[in-house]
């Protein structure tokens, strides 16, 4: 009696630790069968360890991220522990996405240049000027000697040009 009692006990204690001993036979199957499962998503890489399942890759959304997970789990079954999805989600590109940056950038140079105008003009107060892609229009009238010097401290700013039809001398 307390043999078969002890051989009872000696059972419980050893069988959960054999259950977690997996063969890497058991993890080879298990990756084939997933790497099967995903054959339609292409890139992503499948490592098994013990029955503890990686996901590694790129996709475009995380829709699809959620499921090459679930694929993954209908694929091992109970034989998966656990799945730790490292798939790195990269949302395509808007088509206008690169207008859009040379818009801002552009929008912000020109704050820039024209911060530095209103600078210069405040030593010239009959003239205006806006900045338009970098280019500084410059409209009024202004005494023929001071014309010269204005234009050098625009170009000083270093705008991509400066147009000045707009301005009359006297």
């Amino acid at each position: 009696m307390k043999l078969n009692r002890l051989l009872l006990i000696f059972s419980f204690g050893v069988l959960p630790f054999v259950h977690s001993c997996r063969s890497p036979e058991s993890d080879d199957k298990l990756k084939s069968k997933i790497e099967e499962a995903l054959i339609d998503n292409q890139g992503i890489a499948v490592d098994v360890e013990e029955g503890n399942v990686t996901l590694n890759g790129q996709l475009g959304s995380d829709s699809l991220k959620q499921v090459v997970e679930e694929k993954t789990k209908a694929a091992g079954g109970e034989d998966v522990k656990s799945i730790h999805n490292n798939i790195m989600v990269n949302l395509p590109e808007p088509e206008d996405a690169r207008e859009k940056y040379h818009e801002i950038v552009e929008g912000a140079v020109d704050s820039t240049i024209t911060r530095d105008v209103n600078r210069v003009l405040e030593d010239f107060p009959t003239i205006t000027a806006q900045v338009k892609e970098g280019i500084i229009i410059v409209t009024g009238n202004i005494e023929k000697t001071r014309m010269d010097s204005l234009k050098k401290r625009l170009e000083h700013i270093k705008p991509k040009g400066v147009d000045m039809k707009g301005v009359t001398s006297r």
